[in-house]
């Protein structure tokens, strides 16, 4: 007998493999009763990955996290660089009950995402070790070490890609204002709180298929697919203005810092080095008119 639609919702519950799809802002939409009990969720919850993330890492339940060295949110900026960015993904991990597990995203042009987890843990065990340790080393090649974002190396490659498919949508670059008189006024420390802070507030703020990261000292490229420029300034603007409250200097609360973006729409013909020149200009453009603003160019 051929299997026909209604047949679907009733095998994707009770399979024993886990299977949940998230929203473009990453809010859990669905679940079925093996992720839920691979997370410890309750049936009614539909909390964002992030929520989720944090919930297990406080209760050590779910994911088990062992590659933060106890900084959880240095961890996170690390997975939301990478979270969803690619149509397809698979990878390993292990959850806190021991079990081993075989994750595949797919994210569909909306942003959605298809979440399936299989249990591998009766599987062959040889190489798992120099498999994590692969994936732990390649990671690190890819990822900032001091905020865990995604570092230069990575958003080049990215950029490359955006050009060499002809991806239309925006550049951008954010340069954090009077960055040397932060160090000066409160030392290496005191910057990198700063770096840190901007790092982590921007990367809970970026959409499912953007990509951000630190390219060096003060500067950040943020690459937005399929978005008009003016939409893009925008958000952009949205994000800056979150900055305004940011207090990450403990031993000086009265500290707010801002930031300068440089934005340029992808137009044909371009390659990787007139978008960086162009967003560029546009960020220096935004320093001259007086900073903590953005200008399009």
């Amino acid at each position: 007998m051929p299997l026909t639609l209604p047949n679907l919702p009733s095998l994707i519950h009770e399979t024993r493999n886990a299977i949940a799809i998230f929203d473009e802002t990453d809010r859990l939409h669905y679940a079925n009763p093996a992720f839920r009990a691979a997370l410890h969720l309750a049936e009614e919850d539909y909390p964002t990955w992030v929520e989720l993330m944090r919930r297990g890492w406080q209760t050590s339940t779910g994911t088990h996290i062992t590659s933060c060295n106890g900084d959880f949110e240095k961890w996170l900026s690390s997975a939301l660089s990478r979270r969803g960015k690619l149509p397809f993904r698979g990878f390993e991990t292990s959850l806190h009950d021991g079990r081993w597990i075989w994750v595949t995203e797919t994210v569909d042009a909306h942003g959605w995402m298809l979440y399936i987890g299989v249990e591998i843990t009766s599987l062959a065990t040889e190489g798992r070790e120099l498999r994590s340790d692969r994936d732990v080393a390649l990671r690190a090649s890819q990822t900032d070490e001091l905020t865990g974002i995604a570092n230069r190396r990575y958003m080049m490659q990215r950029l490359d890609n955006m050009v060499s498919n002809r991806i239309q949508g925006c550049v951008a670059i954010l340069d954090i204002d009077h960055f040397k008189s932060i160090n000066d006024a409160y030392g290496h420390a005191g910057g990198d709180a700063v770096l840190v802070d901007f790092a982590r507030k921007v990367g809970h703020s970026v959409r499912r298929g953007d990509d951000f990261g630190r390219i060096g000292g003060e500067e950040f490229l943020f690459l937005l697919p399929d978005i008009e420029v003016d939409n893009a300034g925008q958000l952009l603007d949205r994000i800056r203005h979150t900055l305004l409250d940011a207090c990450p200097i403990l031993q000086a609360p009265e500290f707010r810092y801002t930031v300068s973006i440089g934005i340029t729409a992808i137009q044909a013909g371009d390659s990787t080095q007139s978008l960086l020149s162009r967003a560029d200009k546009a960020c220096y453009e935004a320093k001259r008119q007086g900073r903590n603003r953005s200008v399009c160019m």
